[in-house]
């Protein structure tokens, strides 16, 4: 989980253009993640089609493997989740390496 987002994270590092733009990350990235990944309310309560998204989203991945362990259960898909987690790092890893060489070439 931490480095899925820690994938996430270098590629605003390598957009951002001064200190002030990694406000955007936790503004505009984590904390309609956290509102929307069953953090703080069940994931039932959401409409359809907001469920449907909050379901690919990282965070919420995380939480169904994190939750069921501290109630001393095995997370339901936990397979599911963690390919999730992979694809997610995998992308944000490889897309930051693009950014920053283009970033240093330029």
């Amino acid at each position: 989980m931490g480095i899925t987002f820690s994938c996430i994270a270098l590629v605003f590092n390598a957009l951002a253009k001064g200190y002030d733009f990694f406000t955007y990350y936790f503004t505009l990235c984590l904390t309609p993640m956290m509102f929307l990944s069953g953090i703080f309310f069940p994931l039932e309560q959401l409409p359809a089609i907001v469920r449907l998204v909050s379901e690919w989203l990282p965070l919420t991945n995380a939480v169904a493997l994190v939750r069921p362990l501290f109630m001393d259960q095995w997370p339901a898909q936990a397979l599911q989740h963690i390919l999730v987690l992979v694809a997610y790092a995998a992308m944000g890893f490889w897309l930051a390496l693009a950014l920053t060489r283009r970033r240093f070439r330029g």
